[in-house]
């Protein structure tokens, strides 16, 4: 095979020739392999790959997340000033690509290099801190809905005066949009969203009438910041695998030990984080409630180079049971994962996305890692891997393998039968080499989804979905379906309870953010007959229950509503007795 064809495997590879060969992507991928793997000479075949030249968009992309890679995972400080040194040009390769075909653009967005464009579909929230972050690099490319779809929503948005417009025969939603904004694309965007802020409506009909339209938008390669490559986190002194990587975690001893102090941030660099954690999933076109609507965020030294940020939701924008807590996990400074948390006392659900730069690292040891976080910030002895973020109806979970790495970690199927049918098929996993598990066993499976029990606490576990239902069932019972009228009484009552008990001075001082919250739990409140005969002391720590949920973060709000077992007893035996819907 000639010298400018060179073959990589994982105990021979070719990459230095006096002709300097182009880097493809099967040496790449070979190259990975190594990377992971372990092996003396990785070192040696990465400065050499980095000589070579890229002609590919497709092999920039998986050399930018090899490099990012290695910078998460290096052996040693000459690994790590490669791979940053590589990783400095690749943006200048991206870029001369760019130059020299549209077609490598194409190629290139969403890749999260710096240089490199970003395209996709956001929340009517995500997008306004686009347009406050790159204002002069954002554009509309695309309305994906229905051209009617399209005319009922601008109808709301123009003026009485301009209303006939809409309806007059137009091509398509360009056409439409050009007629009422002007010939520049440029702008419609930003004008799209001063007309939705200009609407005289609750946010919750801004963000369904934005999400409507199917909006895309596109931040061109100018906004480097607006990328993986330069994202800029709080870090420690960095971390070399020089012993290698930890492939075989104990879960539940890691998850038991005390979590480490947050690391002291600025507000400034609390926002940081927020920032980094909106732009990396935008490059990626994904987005979390706690990363668009974070209230705050903190961070966790977790040690080996990892730290972990919490994200908690705005007051505003919070879960009435569940406390949801995003995260974004950080090696080296480099994005690692990401996910959240659902929790409320008795169990919490749990979800982890490792980003495709950052397999065949240490993922079960960071998984282990977070879930040590996140008990020890929030008391949590049950976590819940749900079946989407398996794989059911969730095609990518189930390519992925999700059920085999949350299974290998300890999490179990809740059913005796289903235990007999996960231990046989990992049995056969185990043994078999090539050995896939059928489709039909591996959908059932996936149905029912996975939990870790660390440790058996006494009082109610209780289904939030289940506690939402009877809300909405007092609604139809008790008020006949009038929203207004159920709302009015329940908050009359839980008032009186919280004022019965508060001091005069704090009666009246509630915030913004605790009436928000106070209107959230009213209804499941109304659902305790004896509230009124509650001893003070239990009604005067549901009064501190209810503003702590107004906090800048809910971790004190989990921690009273887990020792608040007369709540918790009252709505378990709410959801005994409720008869059928």
């Amino acid at each position: 095979m000639p010298l400018t064809q060179p073959v990589m495997d994982e105990t021979s590879v070719r990459i230095a020739t006096p002709r300097a060969p182009v880097l493809s992507t099967a040496d790449v991928a070979a190259l990975r392999r190594l990377m992971t793997r372990g092996g003396a000479e990785r070192t040696a075949l990465l400065q050499a790959a980095g000589e070579r030249p890229i002609r590919s968009a497709k092999a920039l992309r998986e050399w930018h997340e090899l490099l990012l890679f290695v910078l998460a995972h290096p052996r040693d400080e000459v690994e790590s000033s490669l791979a940053s040194a590589a990783l400095d040009r690749v943006s200048a390769i991206a870029a001369q690509l760019q130059t020299a075909s549209s077609r490598a653009g194409d190629a290139l967005t969403n890749s999260g290099i710096a240089g490199a464009p970003v395209e996709g579909s956001y929340s009517l929230a995500l997008l306004r801190w686009l347009l406050r972050t790159w204002p002069a690099h954002l554009t509309l490319t695309q309305v994906d809905a229905p051209l009617d779809e399209v005319r009922d929503v601008l109808r709301t948005l123009v003026l009485p005066v301009e209303e006939e417009l809409v309806d007059w025969p137009v091509a398509d939603a360009d056409e439409l949009l050009a007629s009422l904004f002007g010939p520049s694309r440029h702008r419609w965007i930003s004008l799209l969203v001063a007309a939705l802020d200009a609407l005289d409506a609750d946010e919750r009909v801004r963000e369904h009438l934005f999400a409507r339209l199917r909006v895309y938008v596109r931040i061109d390669g100018a906004a480097a910041t607006c990328s993986v490559t330069k994202v800029s986190v709080p870090t420690g002194a960095t971390f070399f695998l020089r012993a290698g990587a930890i492939r075989s975690v104990d879960v539940a001893a890691i998850a038991s030990m005390p979590a480490p102090r947050p690391v002291r941030l600025s507000a400034a660099a609390a926002q940081g984080l927020i920032d980094t954690a909106r732009t990396v999933l935008a490059t990626m076109e994904r987005e979390t409630d706690p990363v668009t609507h974070a209230g705050t965020a903190s961070l966790f030294d977790m040690g080996r180079g990892l730290r972990i940020a919490l994200y908690s939701l705005s007051a505003s924008h919070r879960l009435a049971f569940d406390s949801y807590v995003g995260f974004m996990a950080f090696r080296n400074g480099v994005p690692l994962a990401y996910g959240g948390a659902w929790i409320f006392p008795g169990r919490s659900k749990i979800g982890i996305n490792v980003f495709p730069a950052q397999r065949g690292g240490e993922s079960a040891w960071c998984f282990a890692q977070l879930l040590r976080l996140y008990r020890s910030e929030f008391r949590v002895d049950r976590f819940e891997a749900e079946n989407y973020q398996l794989g059911h109806g969730n095609a990518e979970g189930l390519r992925s393998g999700a059920y085999w790495f949350y299974y290998r970690l300890g999490f179990r199927p809740m059913t005796p039968a289903l235990r007999r049918v996960a231990e046989r098929e990992f049995g056969r996993l185990s043994r078999r080499s090539g050995y896939a598990v059928p489709r039909p066993v591996l959908l059932e499976l996936v149905e029912a989804g996975l939990e870790l029990v660390l440790r058996d606490t006494a009082g109610p576990v209780i289904d939030t979905s289940a506690l939402t239902e009877a809300a909405q069932r007092l609604v139809v019972q008790r008020h006949d379906g009038d929203r207004a009228r159920a709302m009015s009484h329940a908050l009359r009552r839980v008032r009186a309870v919280m004022r019965s008990v508060e001091s005069p001075a704090s009666r009246d001082r509630w915030t913004a953010a605790e009436k928000h919250v106070l209107h959230l739990w009213a209804l499941p409140l109304d659902l305790v007959d004896d509230l009124e005969a509650w001893p003070p002391v239990e009604r005067q720590r549901l009064a501190l229950l209810v503003r702590a949920k107004a906090g800048a973060t809910e971790t004190r709000h989990q921690r009273l509503l887990r020792k608040h077992r007369r709540l918790l007893s009252a709505w378990q035996s709410s959801l005994q007795s409720a008869g059928p819907p």
